[in-house]
C-alpha cells in the first residue's frame, strides 16, 4: 500500500470534530496535502506524539483525536502504549504508519526499523491493554478498520503496513514551521472550545 493514498482515504472520512497529531518525516507533507487543516498539530519529533494525543483526548473527550505516528516514533516511546492501554480514552485512534523503515532520513535504501523482523506493534498494544488493535495490509482492510474505529466509542490502535513508494502525484512541501503551526493549533482550540489557554504576551 501507498501511505499517501491511505491518507487521502482517511481524510475523506473525517469531520470537523477531529483533531490530528502528526509525527515527522515524509508523512508531514503527505498528510498536509491529503488533509490541510488548522486542526493538524505537527509535532516534528520522534517519541512524543502518542502521549500528546492521549493528553488531548483526555482533555477534550467530545472531540475525536487521531495520532499520525510512525514505527520509528512509537518504538522510541513504547511506554505511551502502556498509558494508552491504562487510560483508554474512548475518543482516540492511534495510527502507526509502519513501512519498517526510517524513511525520514532519506537514505537509499531506507534504514530498517525493528518491525521489519519479529516485532508486532498491534500485539504489543493489545498486551498493553488497548481494547482494539489491528494490522492492515490492504486498502480494503484499511477502509474497514478506519470506518469501525471512527464509529466506535473506544480506543483503537491501527498499524498500517505500507511500502516506501512515493505518492503518485506531486506533493507540495509544507511551508509552515513547527512553532507557527503549534500557535495556530493552540489559537484554534481556544476559539473552538471557548477556552483561554495561553494569554497574549505582555506589552513592554
Amino acid at each position: 500500500m501507498n501511505r499517501y493514498e491511505c491518507m487521502k482515504r482517511l481524510g475523506a472520512k473525517l469531520t470537523e470534530n477531529a483533531l490530528i497529531v502528526v509525527s515527522l518525516g515524509k508523512m508531514v507533507d503527505e498528510w498536509d496535502n491529503a488533509y490541510p487543516s488548522v486542526r493538524n498539530l505537527h509535532m516534528g519529533a520522534l517519541g512524543v506524539n502518542c502521549g500528546t494525543a492521549i493528553g488531548l483526548a483526555l482533555a477534550l473527550p467530545h472531540r475525536k483525536v487521531l495520532c499520525m505516528d510512525s514505527d520509528g516514533s512509537i518504538l522510541l516511546d513504547l511506554g505511551a502504549l502502556c498509558v494508552l492501554g491504562n487510560r483508554r480514552p474512548k475518543n482516540m485512534i492511534e495510527f502507526i504508519w509502519d513501512n519498517e523503515s526510517y524513511d525520514s532520513l532519506y537514505t537509499n535504501p531506507p534504514l530498517p526499523t525493528q518491525t521489519r523482523w519479529n516485532v508486532d506493534l498491534a500485539a504489543m498494544a493489545a498486551g498493553a491493554g488497548v481494547p482494539n488493535t489491528v494490522t492492515v495490509r490492504t486498502y480494503e482492510e484499511f477502509d474497514a478498520a478506519v470506518d469501525k474505529a471512527l464509529a466506535a466509542d473506544e480506543t483503537w490502535v491501527i498499524v498500517v503496513k505500507h511500502d516506501t513508494s512515493a505518492p503518485a502525484e506531486p506533493i507540495k512541501r509544507r511551508r509552515q514551521d513547527g512553532v507557527e503551526g503549534k500557535y495556530q493549533f493552540l489559537r484554534y482550540i481556544e476559539q473552538s472550545e471557548n477556552k483561554n489557554i495561553k494569554p497574549p504576551c505582555a506589552v513592554l
